[in-house]
C-alpha cells in the first residue's frame, strides 16, 4: 500500500507557527520570573553558609517569615538540616499526638531545624559535637505561648534566670517569650550539653521581638497564687474550655501540697467585677449540673461558694475582677485551707491587677 503525503493548507501552517511562538514566549517569561523570585522570601529562608537548601513548601513560604527566618539566622551552631515549616494543617505531621494542645492555644506556625554544636568532651572517647533540634512556635498571643510552655512542662526541670519563663532538663531547654515558645532537644545529656543549649537559647531569645506588653501581665496574673505549699513548676494556663467547662477561657491552675492534704487552685483576672461575678455564677451552675450541691461549712472563708459531691469539694469565689477557687482537693479540709490562703494572697496583692 502506498501512502500519500497529506497536503497541509497554508492557513493551518501559519496557525501552528503562531501557537509555537506563544509557547516559546511563555517559557521565556516563566524563566525570567523565577530568576527574580521575591527576595524577602529568599532572605527569610536562606541558610548559613554550607547549609542545605531550605525545605519549605511553596504554599507555606508566604508565612515562613514568622519563624523560619529566626532559625535561618541563628549563628550559634552549625545548621545540620534544612528549615522545615508547619502550619495548623500540617503540624500533626511533625508532632503527632501533641498538636491538639497547640491548636487549642492559638497556634499559627512552627519552624524546626537541627544544629550541631562544638562542645568539650563528657568523657574519654565521647564525641565533640552535640546535635540539637530546635522548634520555634508562633502563637496568637503571649497567653497562648505560656499555655503551651506550661502545658508541656516536664517535671523536675531547673528554672533559668535569662528569661521570665525558662527551664532546662538533662538534655533539653524550653522558654516562652511574648507569643513565641521554643524547645531545644539535644541528642544526649551532660554538663557541656547544658552550656550548649543555653548558648543556643540565648542567641535565639535575643533575636525575637517583643510585640506586646501582655507577657508581663501573664506573669502578674500567675503571681497572684499564694506561695505556701505551691509547686512552682505546676502553674499552667488553659486558654479554652478550662476546668472542663466549655467557653471558660484563660484560667490559671496550680498544684499545692498543704498540711491538710493536696489541692489545686485556679484563678483568672477578668475585665471587670461584673464579668468575674458572671463567670463565677456560670461555673457554679456548671458544677450543679455535674451533681455538686452548695454547702455552708462554718469554717469556710466569707463570700465563697463551697460545692460538694460525695468526697469531692470545690470552692468558687470572686474578689474584685478576680475569679478564683479550688477545683481539686484530696479532702474537704485541704480545699478550705487552700481557699483561705487564696483569699489572703489575693487581698494582700490587691484587686486592681491590670488586665488588657
Amino acid at each position: 500500500m502506498t501512502w500519500k503525503r497529506k497536503h497541509i493548507p497554508t492557513g493551518e501552517k501559519a496557525a501552528g507557527y503562531a501557537v509555537l511562538t506563544v509557547l516559546a514566549a511563555l517559557a521565556v517569561w516563566l524563566g525570567a520570573t523565577q530568576a527574580h523570585f521575591n527576595q524577602a522570601v529568599l532572605v527569610a529562608l536562606s541558610h548559613p553558609p554550607g547549609a542545605d537548601k531550605t525545605a519549605v513548601g511553596a504554599r507555606q513560604a508566604a508565612s515562613a517569615s514568622q519563624t523560619a527566618a529566626f532559625l535561618a539566622a541563628l549563628q550559634e551552631g552549625t545548621a545540620a538540616s534544612p528549615v522545615e515549616v508547619f502550619n495548623p494543617e500540617t503540624l500533626s505531621d511533625k508532632i503527632d499526638g501533641k498538636a491538639e494542645l497547640y491548636l487549642a492555644s492559638g497556634f499559627r506556625e512552627m519552624a524546626s531545624r537541627a544544629f550541631t554544636v562544638n562542645i568539650g568532651k563528657d568523657g574519654p572517647g565521647a564525641p565533640e559535637t552535640l546535635r540539637v533540634e530546635v522548634f520555634l512556635y508562633a502563637m496568637e498571643s503571649p497567653e497562648g505561648a505560656f499555655a503551651v510552655f506550661s502545658g508541656q512542662r516536664r517535671a523536675g526541670g531547673d528554672p533559668l534566670a535569662f528569661a521570665m519563663n525558662a527551664y532546662a532538663t538533662e538534655n533539653a531547654l524550653f522558654f516562652a517569650k511574648d507569643r513565641y515558645y521554643a524547645e531545644f532537644i539535644a541528642d544526649r545529656a551532660g554538663p557541656y550539653a547544658r552550656q550548649a543549649l543555653t548558648a543556643l537559647a540565648q542567641s535565639l531569645l535575643a533575636s525575637l521581638p517583643r510585640e506586646s506588653s501582655k507577657e508581663s501581665a501573664v506573669a502578674a496574673d500567675s503571681d497572684l497564687f499564694p506561695r505556701e505549699g505551691l509547686r512552682a513548676d505546676s502553674i499552667q494556663l488553659a486558654v479554652s474550655d478550662a476546668l472542663g467547662m466549655a467557653g471558660l477561657e484563660n484560667v490559671y491552675t496550680a498544684q499545692y501540697a498543704l498540711p491538710k492534704g493536696e489541692a489545686a487552685a485556679f484563678l483568672a483576672v477578668r475585665e471587670s467585677e461584673t464579668a468575674a461575678s458572671a463567670q463565677a455564677k456560670a461555673y457554679v451552675e456548671f458544677l450543679t449540673s455535674m451533681g455538686f450541691k452548695e454547702t455552708h461549712p462554718a469554717d469556710a472563708p466569707a463570700g465563697v461558694a463551697v460545692m460538694a459531691m460525695d468526697t469531692m469539694t470545690q470552692v468558687v469565689m470572686t474578689r474584685g475582677k478576680i475569679l478564683a477557687g479550688v477545683h481539686d482537693a484530696a479532702n474537704r479540709d485541704a480545699a478550705l485551707e487552700l481557699a483561705g490562703n487564696l483569699v489572703k494572697a489575693i487581698e494582700k496583692k490587691g484587686n486592681d491587677t491590670p488586665h488588657d
